[in-house]
């Protein structure tokens, strides 16, 4: 994995993002907050926990203390407020960086176990966790009666490039 591959994937995160929650949008109060979700409960609990691992990995790679509190974003435009100054955050930084600092060893501690990663393949995580995530939340928002529009990268490649998909 290198520098621009890795900003590719966040890019095209930003963008499944983007269309995942304006899909969400849609949803009435009471959907957005029933539990629907297998894996956390609520459409809301599981974009704030999609929120929150990708800030968590940004700031363990970045040697920093984790202090995002979701909690405290009721909507989906509180929420995609918080998503994209986080993205600004991860383009920054991500583009920051050097050779040493893309391959430094970070220690994280989960479940009293200590792991070691390279910077990148943390970087690398929190975009596929979300991805993993927005799968979840596209069976659970088809379910609610509001399918998402198709998010594989080709389509992020084709609307960067100006050109059109040829199936509809």
């Amino acid at each position: 994995m290198n520098r621009d591959g890795l900003m590719t994937l966040y890019a095209y995160n930003a963008y499944a993002n983007g269309l995942l929650l304006d899909t969400v949008e849609k949803l009435s109060p009471e959907e957005f907050l029933q539990r629907c979700s297998p894996s956390h409960g609520s459409v809301r609990s599981l974009l704030l926990h999609m929120l929150e691992c990708e800030a968590f990995f940004l700031a363990q790679c970045q040697g920093q203390r984790f202090e995002l509190e979701v909690a405290t974003l009721p909507s989906v435009p509180d929420i995609r407020r918080q998503w994209r100054q986080l993205e600004r955050q991860q383009e920054c930084w991500i583009t920051s960086l050097t050779d040493a600092e893309w391959t430094r060893q970070v220690a994280l501690e989960l479940r009293g176990q200590k792991l070691v990663f390279a910077v990148w393949e943390l970087l690398l995580q929190a975009v596929i966790h979300s991805v993993h995530h927005r799968g979840e939340l596209s069976v659970v928002c088809t379910g609610l009666g509001y399918p998402l529009s198709t998010m594989d990268i080709i389509l992020h490649f084709i609307n960067q490039n100006g050109q059109s998909w040829p199936f509809g």
